[in-house]
C-alpha cells in the first residue's frame, strides 16, 4: 500500500487484531553496521589498532546493566543460529546484493558492463553492484534474475522497507519507480542511499519508527496472502542517531507529517506496538526511554542497536497479532562483520545469521556448516516450492540448506568440504573446510594494512610482495576458532602460512581461478557478452583436492545403519592402485540404490572418503545384496581407518533396527531404563502417541529422566524422518523386548513403520497444553490425555482401557503386567515401592500374576478356593508424605517388601462401591482370615473379577501366554495411540 500523506494517520489507527492467516510468508532483516556481540561468538581478532577486535558488549544502562537486545536474541534463542555464516560481499550494496539474488556481487550486470575491457578480477564495489538491467550476457537483474521478482511473478506479494543501495538514481522518486521495477509490490520509508548521501533527498534522518511502522502495515495490509518482505533497518549506520533523536519522528524519508495543515487534522505521532504505543504515540518520550537503556549513552552502537532492536520488536508482536509467526521465515543477519568492513579478513566477511520459523524450527538448534547469503534465495525457494521447472526460475550461486538443518551427515559435510568465495574491490578469497585462501592486490587495505604490521606481535608470514595469503581458520580440534575460544592469542588469520603449504596453495588457487572463470573474471580482459555459468567450484576442481576433516563427532555405531558383510576393512576385497586402497563392500541393505560410506579414524573420529560422504560405484547386486567399489584418499590419516561406516535414508527396517540398538545401548548402560522406558510409552500413549507429556502433571515425575537420556537418539535420527514420538515408542518396545527372560517364547517387539506427528504438529489448541505450549515437557492435558487412577475398580479399570485403547478383559489384564517391571520412588508418585511390585522387578515375566492369584500348575485350572485362599494377603498401609511439597498421602496394598495399588488389586477383585475419596477401602480386605479379622472385615468380593481373574490365573501358568497378549496389547496402544484408528491404521486423535 502507498500511502499519501493524507491517509498516514488514518492508516496509524487500524493497526489492529487481523484474523489468522495460513500463509507462507518470508521476512528478511538486515540491519546496517549492527555490531557483532560477543554472545554471538564472533571469529577471534587481528592484532592491530585502532580495532582489533570483531566482538562488542551489549549496550549498559545507568546502573551498569547489559541490555541484551532481547528481541534480535528471541530469534537467536527460539530459531535455528548459523554459527558459520557468510556475507560473500562485506559492503553494505554488494551483500544486499547476494542477499536478494543468491549470486555473488561480480556477476551484477552493472558491474560486468562497467567492467568490460578490464583486466580481471572485477571491481567488486558499491557504485557498480546495483540491481539493474544491462546489455551484458545475462544482464536482467532486475526484470528477472533477483528473488522479489520471483516471488511476485509466483504470486507472493513483494515489499521492501528502509535502506536499498541498489539503485543508481539521484531522486528519490525515480529510486521507487526503479525498485517497483526490479518486482517490488510495495516500496515504503525508502532509503535509497546512506544518509549520509542526501543527493536524492534534502534535510532526512534516521526514523526507526516510520520504518517499523510501515513493516508492520505491509504484514497486516497483506495477511491472508503469501508475502516476502525485505526489511532494512537504516542504523546504526552513521549519521548521528543522537542527532536524529532530536528529529520529530513525524518528519519522515516521505515527507514531514507534523504538521497538521498537511494532514487536515492535529497531527499524533506513530503508534507503534512495542516502540512508541507504550507512550501514548510519543517519540520523544520513547526515544528517551531508549537513551535510558543505553545508560545515557549517545553513541550510534548503543542507540541504533536498541533502536533497531524495538523495530523488530514492533514486527514480530504484529506477527504475533495477526496469526502469522508460525509460518513465517525471519532470517535475520548483519550485512557484514563490523570489523575489517568491506575486507575480506575474517572480521569482515563473518555475520550472525538468525532464522526463526516455529512451525518447521520448533526447538532451538544451531547448524554448523559453512553458509553465505548466496544460500537464502535457493533455500527460500525450496522452502516455497519454486524449483527450476517453474518458468520464472533463474540460476543461482548458492544452495539450499534446508535438508542439512536436520542431517548430521550433510551438516558434516557442509562444514568439513563447503566451499564459499569472497569478493571486495578487486579482492578474492575461498574458504573450504578449515582452509582460507585470499589474493591481495597492489591497493588493497588488506595488504597496505599486513604491511604496515609486519613485526607486529602475532601477525607472522607477512612481507611487503605478499599477495597470496593461505589460513588454517580452525584448532587442534577442527573446530572454527572464535574469540571466545581464544582470549589471549590472535586470529589464526594473523598468520600466512602459504610458504609451508605450496600444495594447498595450488590447490586453493585451482579452486579460486574456477570461481573467476564461472564468474567471467578469467582471460585477459572481461568480456561482458561472456554467458557466466552457474556450476559449483568445489573441492573436486583442484588435484588433488583440498582435504579437511570435520569436527570430531560421536562415533556412529556400526549397526546404526545398512550393514556391511563385515566392517572390518581387511575381510573385504582391498587392493592398492595409484597409492590409494580401492574396496570392494557387501552391504546388506533393503535399499541398495542410496548407500553412502564414511570411515572412522584411528582417533574416533568419522569423515567421508575424499572428505565427503560418497556413494560407491554398484559393482553388483542380488536382492538385499550388494557390492560396491569406491576409493579412499590416502592423505586423509595416512590412509589409515579402523571401521567402515553405510547410511541409507530409505530403508525402515534398518533405521528402527539402527535407533533400536542405541536404545538398547542406553538401557545396558543403565538397566533401570527398561521399565522406565516402558512406563513413559504409556503415559504418552495415552490420547495418543505424540512425543509428549505434562511434566506439570505429577503422575508423569520422573519422566524427565527418559526424556533427557532419549534425547541425543531423537537428535540423531531426526534427519531419516524419525521423530520423536517415534523415538519414544521404540523405546517402550525396546525396553519390553529386552526385559524378557532369555527363551524361545521372548516376543520381538517390532515397529513396522515411523513417522507418527509429535504435539506440536497436531494442531491441538495451545490452551490443551500446559503453559499454552506444546512441547516434549508441556504435552496435551484434555479429557483424551488423563492417565488412569491407580483407584480404579474392576468395572472402571476395563472401561478406562476399553475407551482409550480398544482393549478387551483379555487385553487389559495382559497390559497390567506391564507392572512386572520397575519400582515407585514416594518423591514421584507418594507410593513406596523401592522393590516394586514383585521379585525380579527388571524382568517382564508372570511373577506379577503369581502375586495375585493362588493355585500351582499341576492343578491348574484350579478351583476358585485356591485361586482366592492360596494367594498371597495384601494389606493396605497409609504412606505418609507430608514431607513432600504437592503429594497427598497414599493408601497402597503390601506384601513382604512389594507393593500393589488398588487398580492392580481389582484385577482380581470387585472393589466397585467399595473404593473411598482418598484411596482407601476400608470395607473389606484381599484375603480373609481369622489372623486378620475375618468375618469383621469381610473378603473383598471377586464373583464380577472372576473374567479377569482366571485370566490372570492362566498367565501366572503360562507365562509364553502372557507374553503373546502382552505385546498386542503393547503394540495397539504404542503403534496407534489411542483407539482412534479405522482399517486403514492411526487416526488423529483431535478428529476421531
Amino acid at each position: 500500500m502507498k500511502l499519501s500523506r493524507a491517509t498516514v494517520t488514518i492508516v496509524a489507527a487500524a493497526l489492529g487484531p487481523i484474523a489468522p492467516a495460513n500463509a507462507v510468508n518470508f521476512l528478511v532483516i538486515q540491519p546496517d553496521d549492527l555490531d557483532f556481540y560477543d554472545d554471538w561468538n564472533p571469529p577471534a581478532f587481528l592484532p592491530w589498532a585502532p580495532n582489533p577486535y570483531p566482538g562488542a558488549s551489549y549496550p549498559t544502562d545507568s546502573t551498569g546493566a547489559a541490555y541484551p537486545l532481547p528481541w534480535i536474541n528471541k530469534l537467536r534463542a527460539e530459531g535455528l543460529e548459523m554459527t558459520q555464516a557468510y556475507a560473500a560481499s562485506p559492503k553494505c550494496g554488494t551483500s544486499r546484493y547476494s542477499t536478494i539474488t543468491g549470486r555473488y556481487a561480480s556477476r551484477s550486470a552493472r558491474s560486468r558492463n562497467r567492467n568490460d575491457g578490464d583486466a580481471p578480477p572485477a571491481d567488486v564495489s558499491i557504485p557498480k553492484t546495483k540491481l539493474a538491467n544491462t546489455n551484458a550476457a545475462d544482464g536482467q537483474d532486475c526484470s528477472r534474475g533477483n528473488l522479489a521478482q520471483l516471488f511476485s511473478q509466483n504470486n507472493w506479494t513483494t515489499g521492501v522497507v528502509g535502506k536499498w543501495h541498489l539503485s543508481s538514481m539521484s531522486d528519490l522518486a525515480d529510486v521507487k519507480l526503479d525498485v517497483e521495477s526490479c518486482g517490488f509490490d510495495d516500496v515504503e520509508a525508502m532509503y535509497p542511499d546512506n544518509i549520509n548521501n542526501q543527493s536524492w533527498v534534502q534535510d532526512t534522518h534516521h526514523n526507526m519508527e516510520y520504518v517499523a511502522y510501515k513493516a508492520v502495515e505491509f504484514i497486516q495490509d497483506n495477511n491472508g496472502h503469501d508475502w516476502f518482505l525485505y526489511m532494512n533497518p537504516t542504523a546504526p549506520h552513521g549519521p548521528s542517531i543522537d542527532e536524529a533523536f532530536g528529529v520529530d519522528c513525524r518528519s519522515t524519508v516521505d515527507g514531514d507529517f507534523s504538521d497538521p495543515a498537511t494532514l487536515g487534522h492535529p497531527g499524533a505521532g506513530w503508534d507503534v506496538p512495542a516502540m512508541t504505543e507504550d507512550f501514548g504515540g510519543d517519540c520523544a518520550a520513547y526515544r528517551q526511554n531508549v537513551r535510558d537503556r543505553a545508560g545515557g549513552s549517545d553513541t550510534d552502537a548503543d542507540l541504533g542497536s536498541i533502536w533497531v532492536d524495538d523495530a523488530i520488536g514492533a514486527v514480530y508482536t504484529a506477527l504475533q497479532r495477526t496469526g502469522q509467526l508460525d509460518d513465517t521465515v525471519i532470517l535475520f543477519q548483519l550485512d557484514h562483520g563490523k570489523v575489517n568492513k568491506d575486507e575480506i579478513w575474517e572480521g569482515g566477511v563473518r555475520i550472525p545469521q538468525f532464522v526463526h520459523w516455529p512451525s518447521s524450527i520448533p526447538n532451538p538448534k544451531t547448524f554448523d556448516g559453512i553458509v553465505s547469503t548466496i544460500d537464502i534465495g535457493p533455500t527460500f525457494l525450496e522452502i516455497a516450492g519454486i524449483d527450476s521447472s517453474n518458468p520464472h526460475f533463474y540460476p543461482m550461486d548458492g544452495k539450499s540448506w534446508l535438508s542439512a538443518i536436520n542431517d548430521s551427515i550433510e551438516e558434516d559435510d557442509w562444514k568439513a568440504n563447503r566451499c564459499l568465495f569472497f569478493e571486495s574491490g578487486f579482492e578474492r578469497s575461498v574458504r573450504c573446510g578449515c582452509d582460507k585462501f585470499t589474493t591481495l592486490s597492489a591497493g588493497s587495505n588488506e595488504l597496505a594494512t599486513a604491511v604496515a604490521n609486519i613485526g607486529v606481535e602475532g601477525w607472522s608470514g607477512f612481507d611487503a610482495a605478499t599477495s597470496e595469503v593461505y589460513t588454517d581458520l580452525c584448532g587442534p580440534g577442527r573446530e572454527y576458532v572464535v574469540a571466545a575460544d581464544n582470549p589471549n592469542k590472535y586470529s589464526p588469520e594473523a598468520r600466512n602460512e602459504a610458504a609451508a603449504a605450496p600444495q594447498k596453495v595450488a590447490d586453493l588457487r585451482a579452486l579460486l581461478n574456477c570461481h573467476l572463470t564461472r564468474t567471467g573474471q578469467s582471460g585477459a580482459v572481461m568480456n561482458k557478452n561472456d554467458v557466466p555459468q552457474y556450476v559449483e567450484c568445489a573441492g573436486s576442481i583442484a588435484t588433488p583436492a583440498p582435504t579437511v576433516s570435520p569436527r570430531p563427532t560421536l562415533p556412529v555405531a556400526s549397526g546404526e545403519e545398512p550393514q556391511l558383510v563385515s566392517n572390518d576393512p581387511a575381510l573385504n576385497d582391498v587392493r592398492e592402485i595409484n597409492n590409494a586402497q580401492v574396496l570392494q563392500v557387501t552391504v546388506l541393505d533393503n535399499d541398495i540404490a542410496s548407500v553412502r560410506f564414511n570411515v572412522r579414524d584411528p582417533n574416533g573420529s568419522t569423515t567421508g572418503f575424499n572428505g565427503a560422504a560418497q556413494v560407491g560405484t554398484l559393482v553388483s547386486s542380488s536382492g538385499h545384496e550388494s557390492v560396491h567399489e569406491f576409493t579412499i584418499d590416502t592423505t586423509a590419516n595416512n590412509g589409515n581407518f579402523t571401521e567402515l561406516l553405510v547410511g541409507d535414508a530409505n530403508s525402515v527396517p534398518a533405521i528402527l533396527d539402527a535407533a533400536r540398538e542405541r536404545i538398547g545401548d542406553l538401557i545396558q548402560a543403565e538397566p533401570a531404563l527398561a521399565a522406565k522406558f516402558v512406563r513413559h510409552s504409556f503415559h504418552d500413549c495415552v490420547g495418543g502417541c505424540d512425543g509428549c507429556v505434562d511434566l506439570l502433571n505429577g503422575d508423569n515425575n520422573g519422566l524427565d529422566i527418559v526424556i533427557d537420556a532419549l534425547e541425543p537418539v531423537v537428535d540423531m535420527f531426526a534427519r531419516w524422518g524419525v521423530t520423536r514420538a517415534d523415538i519414544w515408542v521404540l523405546a517402550g518396545l525396546e525396553g519390553a523386548r529386552s526385559s524378557q527372560n532369555a527363551g524361545a517364547d521372548n516376543r520381538d517387539f517390532d515397529m513396522d513403520w515411523y513417522g507418527r506427528p509429535t504435539c506440536e504438529t497436531m494442531g491441538y489448541d495451545p490452551s490443551d497444553c500446559s503453559e499454552n505450549s506444546c512441547t516434549s515437557r508441556r504435552g496435551p492435558n484434555g479429557a483424551n490425555h488423563q492417565l488412569p487412577s491407580p483407584n480404579l475398580s474392576n468395572h472402571g479399570l476395563l472401561q478406562y482401557f476399553s475407551d482409550a485403547f480398544g482393549f478387551d478383559a483379555r487385553q487389559t489384564v495382559a497390559i497390567m503386567g506391564a507392572h512386572s517391571l520397575g519400582t515407585m520412588a514416594r518423591e514421584n508418585s507418594g507410593y513406596d515401592a523401592p522393590a516394586g511390585w514383585k521379585p525380579q522387578n527388571r524382568r517382564l515375566d508372570s511373577g506379577y500374576y503369581d502375586q495375585l492369584v493362588g493355585g500351582d500348575a499341576a492343578t491348574a485350572p484350579n478351583n476358585n478356593t485356591t485361586l482366592i485362599e492360596s494367594a498371597g494377603r495384601w494389606e493396605q498401609a497409609l504412606v505418609d508424605n507430608s514431607d513432600l511439597a504437592d503429594i497427598d498421602d497414599k493408601w497402597q496394598w503390601e506384601l513382604n517388601n512389594f507393593v500393589m495399588l488398588t487398580s492392580d488389586i481389582a484385577v482380581v477383585r470387585d472393589l466397585d462401591g467399595l473404593i473411598e475419596a482418598d484411596g482407601s477401602v476400608p470395607s473389606c480386605q484381599f484375603k480373609c482370615t481369622r489372623a486378620n479379622n475375618c468375618p469383621a472385615q469381610p473378603q473383598c468380593p471377586w464373583s464380577n473379577a472372576y473374567e479377569t481373574l482366571l485370566i490372570a490365573e492362566e498367565y501366572k501358568h503360562d507365562e509364553a501366554s502372557f507374553l503373546v497378549d502382552f505385546e498386542d496389547a503393547f503394540l495397539q496402544m504404542l503403534e496407534f495411540g489411542d483407539y482412534t484408528t479405522d482399517e486403514n491404521g492411526p487416526c488423529d486423535p483431535m478428529v476421531a
